[in-house]
């Protein structure tokens, strides 16, 4: 072997080495990278669910049932006194989540239908509920207040034959189910509660 070839060898053998030096630099800062991406969306996932909206609910309905009173307090958590106000979307969710979820058979209402009716004692009575009264439009909440939405008695669908005396029945002693949307921020929370009702003057 020439000197040049020894030369043209070390050469060679130098490069290998630096190609390799810098794949393993690219794998060690993309693995590092990678680290730091994952630290930073736990981070992220922790912060979020500290800054969960902590909610006290209340429902007064009249002796008669006739008409009732949700009451929405805004308790927390402390985090959310830098965010100024929240805004919340109230929603009244079914009896039973799977409501809707079973086969349509001839002549029976469509899924679709079965979800879209309120199955619960009340609905929103409020201005800015939508055409069914499960949803009011959404409200500005800062820490501390409280916000308060009329409510009234809902109604058995129009494909059932059970009668009002039967649903109200149904549903007297059942708690309302809620969902509650909160936006602050960017960041998104959605509470699900359940408020029982309790009636004005009752002991």
């Amino acid at each position: 072997m020439t000197t040049t070839d020894t030369i043209a060898a070390l050469a060679l053998a130098v490069a290998i080495v630096a190609a390799i030096a810098a794949v393993g630099s690219w794998k060690a800062a993309r693995n590092s990278y990678v680290a730091a991406a994952t630290l930073s969306r736990i981070e992220e996932q922790r912060l979020h669910a500290d800054l969960t909206p902590v909610f006290r609910c209340t429902i007064v309905a009249n002796e008669a049932r006739s008409t009732a009173m949700l009451r929405v307090h805004l308790e927390g958590p402390p985090g959310l006194l830098s965010h100024d106000a929240v805004e919340i979307t109230v929603s009244i969710r079914n009896d039973n989540p799977h409501r809707g979820s079973a086969p349509q058979l001839a002549g029976t209402p469509t899924p679709e239908e079965v979800r879209a009716h309120i199955w619960g004692a009340w609905k929103f009575s409020a201005d800015g509920r939508d055409d069914t009264g499960r949803t009011v439009a959404p409200q500005q909440l800062a820490v501390g207040e409280w916000t308060q939405f009329g409510l009234t008695p809902t109604s058995p669908p129009s494909w059932s034959a059970t009668t009002m005396d039967d649903w109200r029945s149904d549903y007297a002693n059942t708690p309302v189910r809620l969902s509650i949307t909160a936006r602050s921020k960017g960041s998104e929370w959605t509470v699900p509660l359940e408020v029982p009702v309790t009636i004005q003057g009752a002991p």
